[in-house]
């Protein structure tokens, strides 16, 4: 009996903590959804920045941001994204 009521306890710990942890991560992490916002908003900052120095680093960031997204890495595909922007000049829209 005390078995059993040590067990149910531990149960219901971790079903709480990985209900956090699941709440957090979805909470923190991007989507689909941001990688197709942000695959915009590279591709305009690309035709508005031809003649930028560093042109060929954003699109190099840019097809990383790509295949990231992807691949459903869609954080590290934002990120490549971001990079690319601000390599642009076009990512302070704070």
């Amino acid at each position: 009996m005390r078995a059993l009521k040590w067990t149910a306890g531990a149960a219901a710990i971790c079903a709480s903590a990985g209900l956090f942890a699941i709440s957090a991560t979805a909470a923190n992490a991007a989507n689909v959804s941001d990688c197709l916002q942000a695959a915009r908003e590279v591709r305009t900052a690309i035709e508005s920045n031809q003649g930028s120095a560093n042109l060929n680093d954003a699109l190099r960031q840019q097809r990383y941001g790509l295949e990231f997204c992807n691949s459903g890495l869609y954080k590290q595909g934002t990120a490549h994204y971001s990079e690319a922007l601000r390599l642009l000049g076009a990512g302070d829209k704070g």
